[in-house]
């Protein structure tokens, strides 16, 4: 694994924005002072990760982090390194980037006050979702000022938009230490390779090489989570795709996911779903005609 790391990105008083095609997602644990904007090219079957929010990585999916927030992408599957089919669109840009001065503007204080909410991130979904990966894609195609002017009314389109969801919580203060980060980094990583099995909070300590007790002030204060807590989050995230692309029983996904009986699964799965897992399935059936169709504009 990639050593993490406070990642740079080149913009600032010459540079408005970066946008970039990505084959490969980035796996590595690390944070920016830019927000950035990511649309999942393709299934990734895996989840992201956004200060302590865990969400599902499939096609479609776009999701903005705010800045300073710790976030990493993990696919479940293997990268194809096939520039036909690339994994992400990327756009990175900060307040200061965009200028201060123009974001002062009357006509542009709903973008203004939406980059203040931004600040722990967001998901967005339905037509929203759909309308912005229209506006993503085309800017591959774009000029520089184009493509400026597009972010304008990307950021626009989610200001006036309903359908999106805060990914960190309001409460969440992490620790932006390089060693930190590196730490939680092999721990997180860790927790995904072994998280069907019986993991141990001793175990994950002598990880981070930290005392179990150090270990849980430490784990909490970075992910706004208890280990548990982290680990079943992890389990219910591979159930719930296991619910849509499979006709495994219930009680075979919960097994599988690392569950070792059925009303823990159940009670869990309602916990952080609201909902039961046959209700969830019921609920967001896969349409399998709907499996072929294109975002709204191919890329590469």
């Amino acid at each position: 694994m990639a050593r993490p790391q406070l990642e740079f990105i080149p913009t600032g008083p010459s540079q408005a924005m970066i946008f970039k095609i990505d084959q490969d997602i980035w796996p590595v644990y690390h944070y920016h002072p830019e927000y950035d904007i990511l649309l999942s090219l393709k299934d990734h079957g895996g989840e992201f990760l956004s200060g302590d929010h865990i969400g599902r990585l499939q096609r479609g999916t776009l999701f903005m982090n705010g800045p300073d927030i710790p976030h990493a992408l993990h696919s479940g599957k293997p990268d194809e390194s096939d520039w036909a089919r690339p994994s992400l669109a990327v756009i990175q840009f900060s307040r200061e980037s965009l200028g201060e001065d123009l974001l002062r503007k009357h006509e542009l204080q709903a973008v203004r006050d939406f980059l203040d909410e931004a600040r722990f991130g967001f998901e967005f979904h339905g037509t929203t979702a759909e309308q912005a990966a229209a506006l993503i894609l085309a800017m591959e195609h774009q000029s520089s000022f184009e493509r400026f002017m597009q972010l304008l009314r990307l950021l626009h389109l989610f200001a006036e938009s309903d359908e999106k969801r805060p990914l960190a919580s309001p409460a969440y203060s992490p620790s932006l230490k390089e060693r930190d980060i590196s730490r939680l980094d092999l721990v997180l990583g860790y927790l995904r390779k072994n998280k069907t099995g019986a993991v141990t909070l001793e175990e994950a300590a002598a990880v981070a090489k930290m005392s179990p007790k150090s270990f849980c002030r430490f784990f909490k204060a970075n992910t706004g989570k208890t280990l548990v807590e982290y680990l079943h989050e992890l389990r219910i995230g591979d159930a719930c795709r296991l619910l849509l692309e499979s006709d495994r029983t219930i009680s075979e996904i919960a097994f599988e996911c690392g569950f070792n009986n059925l009303s823990n699964f159940n009670r869990r799965f309602r916990d952080r779903k609201g909902m039961t897992p046959r209700e969830f399935r019921s609920q967001n059936p896969i349409d399998p005609a709907g499996q072929g169709r294109s975002l709204p504009r191919s890329v590469g």
